[in-house]
């Protein structure tokens, strides 16, 4: 197999597998019932041609690469004359070098997008459909969360298999909530208990433990899968349901924007983004008592020696959910050997090269059976908690989908900057975003 990091402008421009089922479940019922696009009906079923080569353009870690790399090795055995050949964009503009092998009418056979990536993808004709591939190898999609892989339909298609499914959840340090005199939450994300009054009461009592240092309650990113919970929470959302219009502005939205910039500036428990605080870190020497964080955090926090760390399920309020997504592996439309692609997908999204990634701790696994298996639930070792993270998937609320979601998103950013600093209110930074966002999604609308 062959491994290409550096390319000329020239080869810029240019550019085994999962055994197949019966297809059980709700995703093989009906989520993937439309034809293919980008590619026709499925071409019959057979050998894969020698002399086809495969290329699968990912911009994970050489660590991660790795992985891919010795089951391709295996893959070439099993399939002589075949090459598989994989693309670093690791340190690169990915999208960008996946759109323009695609103008030069090379694409990369098979890539990694994020759920926001497939609605515009997918819209310019860019993705080849694999309902008619899942159907043609009776396919089983039922091991992979139904959340997840329902991230990547649009308009009634399915485009992709899932690499990941990771989700925000809490990390804190044992010892400081205990010194608080703080009741550890519940591991059970459909407890009653762990409301967002007792989150604020238990970041309170912690902040209350400072002295000469500063010990901060609470901490978190400013991306979207951080504030966004808070927005569900609360009971608003980002879009309405058919992703025509931006309802930030609406009450139970604000309400949860407020109480994250209020935990800035109004109580003083979590550290404005003048303050650089690694939460991990920070979490490790107790400076801070709590964290968001993902299920891949784990390692992390497990090599800090004498660290006693546990997991809680986000707060709840009108409801309890969190923020995920992950990415998954997608076919070009363009590609010139679907079949091969399909065998690409496949491995990559297979339970064998998914056991492998969760050993190293890279990522969340996205099937049922990974996530609950003995390489990811490891009793041996902290937290106590790590059934939080098995459990978690059922509340993730899905990123919003929208043709022209990149630019929605800078908007919605360039707008939060005034929460952020804390110049604006919540209502008067949705006031100034809705408007920003209801134009781009009129502007996409067909």
């Amino acid at each position: 197999m062959k491994r290409h990091d550096r390319h000329s402008r020239r080869q810029i421009l240019a550019g085994g597998a999962v055994a197949a089922v019966a297809m059980t479940g709700p995703l093989g019922a009906c989520a993937l019932g439309g034809d293919g696009g980008g590619g026709g009906s499925a071409p019959a079923a057979g050998p894969l041609k020698p002399g086809t080569k495969v290329t699968l353009a990912d911009s994970n870690s050489p660590d991660v690469h790795a992985i891919y790399e010795r089951h391709f090795r295996t893959f070439e055995q099993k399939h002589p004359g075949v090459t598989l050949e994989l693309v670093s964009t690791q340190g690169q503009n990915h999208l960008e070098k996946v759109t323009t092998a695609m103008a030069a009418g090379t694409p990369y056979d098979v890539f990694r997008l994020s759920p926001s990536d497939t609605p515009p993808f997918a819209d310019r004709g860019q993705l080849r459909a694999i309902d008619d591939l899942v159907r043609r190898d009776r396919y089983d999609t039922s091991d992979f969360f139904e959340k997840c892989i329902g991230q990547y339909h649009w308009k009634g298609k399915s485009y992709a298999l899932p690499r990941g499914f990771g989700n925000q959840d809490i990390y804190y340090n044992v010892a400081v909530l205990d010194a608080a005199g703080i009741k550890r939450p519940p591991y059970d994300w459909n407890s009653r208990e762990w409301t967002v009054d007792n989150f604020l009461e238990a970041t309170t009592k912690i902040a209350r433990l400072s002295g000469t240092t500063q010990v901060w309650g609470w901490s978190q990113g400013r991306g979207l899968r951080q504030w966004a919970p808070w927005v569900w929470i609360f009971g608003g959302d980002i879009l309405d349901k058919d992703s025509t219009k931006c309802i930030l502005d609406q009450q139970p939205a604000v309400d949860g924007l407020q109480f994250l910039q209020d935990l800035m500036y109004k109580h003083r428990l979590m550290p404005p983004p003048s303050v650089n605080l690694n939460i991990t870190n920070s979490i490790g020497n107790g400076q801070l008592g709590m964290g968001m964080g993902i299920p891949s955090n784990l390692r992390n926090y497990r090599a800090i020696q004498g660290l006693d760390f546990d997991v809680a399920p986000m707060p709840r309020k009108a409801t309890r959910l969190t923020s995920g997504g992950g990415v998954a592996w997608h076919m070009a439309a363009g590609t010139t050997d679907v079949s091969a692609a399909w065998e690409l997908q496949k491995l990559l999204a297979s339970k064998e090269v998914q056991l492998d990634e969760c050993q190293d701790g890279t990522t969340a696994p996205p099937r049922k059976s990974v996530l609950r298996s003995p390489c990811f639930v490891d009793r041996s070792q902290p937290p106590k908690g790590i059934d939080v993270f098995v459990q978690a998937p059922e509340f993730v609320h899905p990123d919003p989908q929208a043709v022209g979601w990149t630019e929605i998103e800078a908007e919605i950013n360039k707008g939060l900057a005034g929460l952020w600093d804390g110049s604006k209110t919540a209502r008067q930074v949705v006031q100034e975003i809705v408007p920003q966002v209801d134009r781009i999604l009129k502007a996409n609308a067909r």
